[in-house]
Formats: structure tokens, sequence, C-alpha cells
């Protein structure tokens, strides 16, 4: 029988590998393009993980599949229409995520859970996709396990019920999130009232590790800590470096400026500090994965940031700050986070208005050249920044 996912691939690769894509490291094994099919060697993945792998490899050592030809007593988990009864059942989640959208889909999951678990026995969950390592969900009750979104067929054959929720990555809406449109996945969208904030708790040793730094920080410089971050994972999601050194210039008598970033993007941010000569401290040094990140922040005192997983890990935690949006409205993004406030640009160009939405290929107005600043962000200034934060 041919067997195909919305959304997903088959990947085939001639000789073992291994590659990272949003924090998780999988090893490929080669597959044979003869005889029955070796389930341990082909790996369905979402389609735009796939093509990462793909030019990561190069196209002469994997090859992408839309379809499979499997025997037709392959046992694979049923898909999810909303009609099968999850009691009881294995449930696998595969999906495509940023880390930021982990934290925001976190009540979807909760609430599937809780729902299905008042009929019965409650499913087992397991979520497939990027920056999974037990975050944020560890130790997570309705949560079983997390493993990364490329899987060999040989792993899908643990579950009962796939549901697959990679095809949604780009079809958010001005008025629908990512977590609106898993609860619509899950056939709930009518119980969005009963919805919980999303929460994340620091571990405790990672925050006693990072306090004493902290504090002596505090200590040295008599000022509070301000996180400020202009730099996102795609180059039309980035303000500039000027109008994040002119907040924290104007804010110098009463904050500490600092950041922290993955070593490759620390290490541009550290040349801008140098260049500008901004008093912005890279504490980049004490950061080795996400729970670190949320450690760290669970510790500042406020945050400014461009869209990123910063935001959502400070809105889950409570911490104060402002968010900067240029393509996405706040709406969508920021509303579950009582403690962060959004500004957006009020921009409109030749080519388009913003929110335009767009996720991945850059900015329309200038051509979706990697190294400018969108026009969306050249629209926001300090004075909006500053009042938001309510300095």
């Amino acid at each position: 029988m041919r067997i195909e996912y919305s959304g997903l691939c088959f990947l085939k690769s001639v000789r073992p590998g291994v590659v990272n894509t949003d924090g998780v490291t999988t090893a490929i094994r080669p597959s044979s393009n003869s005889g029955p099919v070796n389930p341990a060697g082909i790996f369905v993945l979402p389609v735009t993980v796939a093509k990462f792998i793909q030019k990561q490899e190069g196209s002469n050592c994997v090859s992408l599949h839309g379809s499979i030809d499997v025997a037709d007593n392959f046992n694979l988990p049923e898909v999810f229409d909303g009609s099968q009864n999850l009691r009881k059942k294995k449930v696998l989640i595969i999906m495509v995520n940023g880390w930021g959208d982990l934290i925001l889909v976190q009540p979807a999951f909760r609430l599937l859970y809780e729902e299905i678990a008042k009929t019965g026995t409650a499913p087992r969950i397991t979520l497939a996709g990027g920056w999974v390592e037990n975050f944020p969900y560890l130790n997570a009750p309705y949560i079983s396990g997390v493993r990364p979104n490329i899987l060999t067929l040989d792993d899908l054959r643990d579950f009962d019920i796939m549901i697959n929720l990679a095809p949604l990555n780009q079809r958010h809406t001005k008025n629908t999130s990512m977590k609106d449109l898993y609860l619509q996945e899950f056939g709930m969208a009518e119980l969005k009232g009963k919805l919980s904030l999303p929460s994340i708790s620091p571990d405790p040793k990672r925050v006693d590790r990072l306090r004493p730094v902290l504090d002596e920080i505090r200590s040295r410089t008599g000022k509070r800590l301000l996180y400020i971050n202009w730099k996102s994972r795609f180059s039309h999601k980035n303000a500039s470096p000027e109008l994040a050194f002119e907040v924290a210039r104007r804010l110098a008598d009463q904050y500490h400026a600092v950041f922290f970033k993955d070593r490759f993007v620390a290490d541009v941010m550290e040349q801008e500090v140098k260049v500008c000569g901004c008093p912005v401290q890279n504490l980049s040094h004490l950061i080795t994965d996400l729970h670190d990140t949320v450690a760290a922040i669970s510790l500042i005192d406020a945050i400014i940031s461009v869209d990123t997983g910063i935001v959502h890990a400070a809105g889950a935690l409570g911490v104060p700050g402002v968010a900067l949006f240029g393509p996405f409205p706040p709406e969508t993004h920021i509303s579950d986070y009582p403690s962060i406030i959004g500004v957006r640009s009020d921009y409109q160009g030749s080519k388009c208005k913003e929110p335009c939405e767009e996720t991945h290929r850059g900015c329309m107005e200038i051509g979706f050249a990697p190294d400018r600043i969108s026009p969306c962000f050249q629209a926001i200034g300090a004075d909006e920044i500053i009042e938001a934060l309510g300095v």
C-alpha cells in the first residue's frame, strides 16, 4: 500500500550522517533502494525540515519522497481526523515550531489531555517537534514524552494515533494564533474559554548557579537588570542595534542592560556593541541550553526584545517587558502574557502593509535582503518602547 501525509515527507539516505535541527541532533541511517522497506532507515518528517536537511547533507546524499510503498500488513498509526476516541491511546503529535511556539501552545496540549482524561483513562501524549529536549514540558503530567520531529517508520509503529500539525506552520492569521489552530485541529475550538495561561518553571539548580552572578552585577552597578535583544532567527524580525542602544542609553540611570544568545549570534551582537560603544553586557558565556536561558530570564527585572522565544519565556515566567513587532500582530502572539506589552509598528510601504505575517522569506519591501532592517522596525521609536516599559 502507498502512504502519504500532508505536510510530511519521507527521507532516504545513501550514507550515515548526523543532522542538527532546532537544537536536536538526530542520526540518519542509510536505507536500501532495493528489496523490502527497512523501517529503521526511512525517516518521516515535515517537508520544511527535510529541505533543510537536504541542503545540509547535499542532494546527492539524501532523497525526499512525498509518498512511499509499504506492505499491506505494515502497521502504522491512524491519522487523527477528529472522530477517534483518544482515551487510553498512545498519541503522537508531530509539528513544526519555534521554541516560543512550544510555550504559547502549551495550554492547548494541557486542555486536550484534561478533556480526554475526564472521560476515563487518559491518553499518553508524545510531542514530536523542534526545540523539544523536555522543554518546556519537563515533568508535565499531561505529556508522556518528547522527541524530535524526525522519526523513522519504525518509530511511528509505537503509536496508535498520529495528530499531524505540521501543515499548520504558516496558517496563522491576524486573528488566529498557533494555539487557536491547534485547538481547531483537536476539535476543541469551542473550549477556548477553558484554556489556562502558558506557564513554565525554571530549573532550580540552574537558577542557583546563575543567581550569584546576576546579583553581583546588581550590587556592583546599583541598578536593575534589563535584558535587551534586537535579533531574531529571521532577519526581517530584527530591530536595528542602534534602536536597542538608544533605549539602553536612555534607561542607563535605572537599568544595566545585558543580553545572552547562542554563540554565533552572540558574537555578532558583541561586535555591534563594540562598534557603537554602548554599555550592554554580553552574558552568553553563562548559557548552554534553553533551560539555562529560562533560568536566567527568571532572574531578570525586565526585558525588551523583538518577537522571539525570549518574549514567550518572559511572559510565561511573569517577567515584565516589551515585545517589538513588525511582521506579526501582537494580539496573536502575546495576548496570553499579562506582563508583556506589545509595540507594533505603523508602516505602509509601496509593496506591503504591516503586519505581513511572512514567516521565513524575509521582508518584501526591501527585496528580501538579509542584511537590511525591515522598514517595520525602522518605524518604531525609542520613545514608544520606553513608554511601554512604564519608565
